[in-house]
């Protein structure tokens, strides 16, 4: 095992903007036993290092730097969540008490147990876990600087936690929670549900439902970004992988969906780049493909989207569907430059087929406005 106690001091206690001597007096000892301390001339007593953790607001693990130096945690860890995908709760949970009994300030082990008990109460609709997944989830914020995964951060266990109290009915303080840690929307989705869903589920029954606007619109917002960027990667994934025939419906499917958001499929709308940037990337698979008409047709499509784009830009929201609240003032914004025609040769020439998709493109221009 390795111990940092005189480092881990002196580090939170610079990062509070706290000196020797205000560390001291916050304790009552001397100035002379902190420097002791740090330097690592002495150690605090039992009861000294348990006021320094709770000054410091850290755990007792974080604050003297003990590390196990074995896989037993992580063997643990793995263990639970091997039962737990097994649907195994029971036994899950019995292996989880066992591992906070030996780990009872190890982060993983602490958030691992949280989740179980979370999905195996909503599962089972077990309001009794439910309350100890908050209970677990709590403690598992004040060990948080233990933990790596970007995956996890304080407010995605405040998310969860908030997700309990709606289940257990405290609708109210869940939402209260989403609300704060609504970091880039992220819990619009529950938000909005928590404004329009039944009444059990509702915050105020008998409320005005136009609160739920703000939600819903960036919901709706986020899965047009999430899918695009989705769907524009796979079809650059599976282009690099040389599987064109799935690039190809890649970008056909994203086509799809978007035309489908479009009140009027005649109209211009916000997302119109995105489409005929997509019916570009069909084309160039399927021409990889050897299917050269299919690529045409594709390629045909793409320059009328962007040709329509292009005569009458729109960076509003009124030609989509499911746009709720003040659809004048929102406004859409992307970063694929002011022209969708020179985005698609753009791409054309990016991806290193202006011979064979840019002469098709040529062609096409030249059919429909001479070369223009």
């Amino acid at each position: 095992m390795d111990i940092r106690l005189e480092e881990n001091i002196k580090k939170l206690r610079k990062e509070r903007g706290i000196t020797q001597e205000q560390l001291a007096e916050a304790l009552g000892i001397t100035v002379g036993a902190v420097y002791k301390w740090e330097n690592g001339r002495s150690v605090p007593e039992i009861g000294m290092l348990l006021q320094l953790a709770d000054l410091f607001e850290v755990s007792l693990d974080a604050l003297v730097g003990f590390e196990v130096q074995n896989n037993s945690i992580a063997a643990t860890d793995e263990r639970i969540f091997e039962l737990q995908r097994q649907k195994k709760y029971s036994d899950a949970i019995t292996e989880a008490e066992k591992a906070l009994l030996r780990y009872p300030n190890n982060f993983y082990i602490v958030y691992r147990a949280g989740s179980l008990y979370g999905v195996a109460g909503g599962e089972q609709n077990n309001h009794k876990y439910l309350r100890r997944a908050i209970e677990l989830l709590e403690r598992t914020i004040t060990l948080l600087e233990q933990n790596t995964s970007p995956e996890i951060s304080e407010a995605v266990i405040r998310g969860d936690i908030a997700q309990h109290y709606i289940v257990l009915g405290n609708v109210e303080k869940g939402v209260e929670i989403l609300k704060k840690y609504n970091i880039k929307g992220i819990y619009d989705p529950i938000l909005a549900l928590a404004y329009t869903g039944s009444d059990y589920f509702r915050i105020n029954p008998s409320g005005d439902i136009k609160e739920a606007e703000p939600y819903l619109s960036g919901s709706f917002f986020n899965i047009m970004n999430t899918s695009a960027m989705t769907m524009l990667a796979y079809g650059s994934y599976y282009y690099h992988a040389g599987d064109y025939e799935r690039g190809c419906e890649a970008y056909l499917w994203l086509t799809n969906i978007l035309e489908s958001m479009k009140v009027d499929k005649n109209a211009v709308a916000c997302v119109d780049k995105i489409i005929a940037l997509s019916y570009c990337g069909a084309a160039a698979h399927s021409l990889l493909l050897g299917e050269t008409k299919k690529a045409e047709e594709y390629l045909r499509l793409s320059y009328t989207v962007a040709k329509r784009f292009d005569q009458k830009p729109i960076y509003d929201i009124t030609n989509l569907k499911f746009c709720v609240g003040d659809l004048e003032k929102a406004v859409a914004y992307d970063t694929l430059g002011e022209s969708a025609i020179a985005l698609i040769e753009e791409n054309i020439a990016a991806n290193g087929m202006t011979d064979t998709l840019g002469a098709i493109w040529q062609k096409i221009k030249s059919e429909i406005c001479g070369g223009i």
